[in-house]
């Protein structure tokens, strides 16, 4: 018979499951690397949702760019007068700049220290937004980067709720392996962006399951890349990531909490994978 329901009870009951919690914590933390600076050749790349209709904060976006101080940045929801602005700001800090823009919120943008090469803009097949893969001069020789925009958690008519967004995880499950057949073999490769899911979605699992590794999740494993607030309610989750291939080595990938998107900014900075 159990102890009954007294302070005393309780107490017993606490020391009983507190090895246990102890022991849940641990695993959830161990594992976690610390950032380190590079040994060798090395380049940092940004991966950032700017989204279409926050103009009006344009100033904390440019800022969050420019304080990051990424050689490369791969942007999502770009648009005319987005480009227009990046263009003017960062010409000098990023010589080599492209965008490619599409209905709503399909732009993409990448803007470079290094020239980047076009390789394909992919239309799609299955979500609802382009893809670009592109192809950087980096000091680690080439890299090709795959920036994404998968389906977002809507259902057909644009609503967002519980439903569409277990309804449309297949979908971005599918979506992400097309994109990714598009990319060149044995060549080291970054598949970034806004995946609209959390690190262990289908679509992460997937590209996890092909050797690619989840930077940001080696170093940090809570912090959002997307919030929204709707009056007191504030919603936050992880939909933005950088993963790469095992020809590279990542010293340290985070969250940077700025910007006037919905969405974070997520920096990782690459060096070879012999540390070289």
């Amino acid at each position: 018979m159990g102890l009954p329901w007294t302070e005393r009870g309780w107490r017993a009951r606490l020391r009983r499951v507190t090895p246990a919690i102890a022991c849940l914590l641990a695993v959830g933390c161990c594992g976690l690397r610390r950032a380190s600076a590079p040994s060798g050749p090395h380049f940092s790349v940004l991966t950032y949702n700017v989204n279409n209709w926050a103009l009006a904060s344009a100033a904390e976006t440019l800022t969050a760019i420019r304080a990051a101080g990424a050689d490369i940045v791969c942007l999502q929801e770009t648009n005319p007068s987005w480009e227009r602005l990046f263009r003017a700001e960062f010409r000098e800090a990023y010589p080599h700049m492209g965008f490619r823009h599409a209905r709503g919120a399909g732009g993409l943008g990448v803007m470079s220290r290094w020239p980047v090469e076009d390789v394909e803009h992919i239309p799609p097949t299955v979500g609802w937004f382009p893809a670009w893969l592109l192809r950087a001069e980096t000091p680690l020789g080439q890299v090709q980067f795959l920036d994404v925009h998968l389906r977002p958690a809507m259902n057909d008519r644009g609503h967002v709720g519980v439903g569409p967004y277990f309804s449309t995880r297949a979908v971005r499950r599918k979506e992400i392996e097309a994109l990714f057949a598009h990319a060149r073999p044995r060549l080291p490769t970054v598949v970034l962006g806004d995946l609209n899911e959390g690190d262990l979605s289908p679509a992460v699992r997937w590209l996890r399951g092909k050797g690619l590794v989840n930077a940001l999740r080696e170093f940090d494993r809570t912090t959002s890349t997307w919030h929204h607030r709707s009056g007191l309610l504030r919603i936050a989750w992880r939909l933005d990531h950088i993963l790469y291939s095992k020809e590279l080595h990542c010293v340290g990938a985070r969250v940077i909490r700025a910007g006037g998107s919905d969405h974070y900014p997520v920096l990782a900075t690459f060096q070879g994978a012999q540390g070289g």
